[in-house]
């Protein structure tokens, strides 16, 4: 596979983001899906269902992390 080229300053970033997502950002997505879930029926629950969408943008945007820092080369 093809290295990403990244400035250095640049992979810091995204490493500072994904390490963000990997630790606080779960904890956060899981206690709002948490307390949805407490509101009772999930079939009706809006706020169950946007916790659900967000923790999967999420954990696409770590998987895209993950791959561009994981075949970076810094310059």
């Amino acid at each position: 596979m093809a290295s990403q080229q990244l400035s250095r300053a640049t992979f810091d970033r995204l490493k500072t983001e994904f390490d963000d997502l990997t630790t606080r950002g779960r904890i956060e997505v899981a206690e709002e899906i948490e307390r949805a879930r407490e509101e009772g029926d999930l079939r009706e629950n809006a706020g169950y269902h946007a916790a659900k969408d967000k923790q999967g943008h999420m954990e696409g945007r770590i998987r895209q992390l993950e791959h561009l820092l994981e075949n970076a080369e810094t310059r």
